[in-house]
């Protein structure tokens, strides 16, 4: 059986749910959404949510920007997406001194503040021991929102457009004609179309490697928790900690805390087992049976958190949800055309700041596909061929990423 669309998406999380919506909302024709799954089943619906310009690149801002909007236009509406602006309160529990925290604002943006232990204990309502930190920086422009509701939302948007989203059907592979995309194969059937989008996450090489194209992106596991209730205050700032663990070179894995319907919702970056277990490995169908190793990690690190924030410390029931961000060698996106197949779209490499892009992202994508640039900022640094082919492993991907952090990391110090 064959059926016919302008343009198929391929992938159901923030990347893929935004793009479709974009190219519907832009005139596009008709659209076709294909997820294996459920919407926002996968990684989007591991989110921690924080909504922030992570990077330093202007581009990224631009963005950022369009995200902040496009979330606040959602809740406006009336959907409940869990959307807050309390800001962000970075604090290194090393620092020595307010001298030290105020030295080390300039990687954190230019409207972060430097605040005072008493200061600090008043915003976080006491929930922050001030006996135990030197001061934190606060960023205001900071924002949350909840990534499964997020996922309803948008869901719900696109279930006005009929015949545009297709859960449950696994696309198999991508069909060409000489160097041109003519359609997709799934598990009920061809679909014949004139471009097709790849937006399917850790997914996206799978599809790929048949038409011997490789993504320089790289899959990393990581875990989001959310406690018991806790009764804590809907005020409390999205918090990042570091330094919980002294005698560590690098103080220990970075947790990022943030309130979550009177409970803690958290989880951090850890290094160990099993982070790199799906790099250079085939992608399992789903998430649910990995390993819980890595939350071993970060619960023995929030174990240290009484000198800051006892209550994180002291929780005692947990969910945990897994997801699989996927980096890139330069922190940057791939967004845009792939130069060997006419008609073929990528839209992936979230660098785990997928929710605050995504729309942004799928603006610039859309505007690409339907007019070969974009009125919001230059793709040009989204390239998704701009390393050639310097990258053809995800192994050689995440060297060049833990490296490029480290550059960063020694520059903004």
């Amino acid at each position: 059986m064959s059926d016919n669309s302008d343009v198929v998406v391929i992938g159901g999380g923030i990347f893929g749910c935004t793009m479709a919506l974009h190219l519907i909302e832009a005139g596009a024709g008709s659209v076709r959404l294909l997820e294996r799954d459920g919407l926002f089943q996968g990684t989007s619906a591991a989110g921690a949510g924080f909504l922030a310009s992570w990077t330093p690149f202007e581009s990224e801002h631009a963005v950022t920007r369009y995200g902040m909007d496009y979330y606040a236009e959602i809740q406006a509406e009336g959907n409940d997406i869990g959307l807050r602006s309390n800001g962000i309160l970075w604090l290194d529990t090393r620092a020595s001194s307010l001298q030290e925290i105020s030295d080390n604002r300039g990687q954190y943006g230019e409207s972060a503040t430097v605040l005072d232990p008493a200061a600090i204990e008043v915003l976080t309502q006491g929930l922050v021991t001030g006996s135990g930190i030197h001061g934190g920086l606060f960023e205001p422009g900071g924002a949350q929102v909840f990534s499964p509701k997020v996922g309803a939302a948008l869901a719900e948007r696109l279930h006005r457009h009929p015949g545009v989203v297709e859960s449950r059907r696994p696309v198999t592979a991508l069909r060409t004609r000489g160097n041109r995309i003519v359609g997709v194969e799934t598990t009920t059937g061809t679909i014949d179309c004139d471009a097709v989008v790849v937006a399917a996450g850790a997914w996206s090489n799978g599809l790929l490697s048949s038409l011997g194209i490789f993504l320089p992106t790289a899959p990393q596991i990581t875990s989001r928790i959310i406690t018991e209730n806790l009764d804590l205050p809907s005020t409390l700032p999205a918090l990042f900690l570091s330094g919980l663990i002294p005698e560590d070179p690098d103080g220990g894995t970075l947790l990022w805390v943030r309130w979550h319907d009177g409970a803690l919702l958290w989880g951090g970056t850890y290094d160990t087992y099993p982070r790199n277990a799906l790099v250079d490995t085939p992608m399992p169908e789903r998430l649910d049976e990995i390993p819980y190793d890595g939350v071993r990690e970060l619960l023995r690190v929030a174990a240290r958190a009484d000198i800051a924030m006892p209550v994180l410390a002291r929780q005692s029931s947990i969910t945990v949800k897994h997801g699989v961000p996927c980096y890139t060698p330069d922190w940057r996106a791939l967004v845009g055309p792939v130069a060997t197949i006419d008609g073929l779209y990528v839209l992936a490499g979230d660098n785990e700041a997928g929710l605050t892009h995504g729309p942004g992202y799928a603006k610039v994508l859309t505007d690409i596909l339907l007019h070969g640039t974009s009125d919001l900022t230059s793709a040009d640094d989204w390239n998704p061929n701009r390393f050639g082919d310097r990258y053809t492993t995800e192994t050689a991907v995440i060297e060049a990423y833990l490296e490029y952090q480290k550059s960063y990391t020694a520059t903004s110090s």
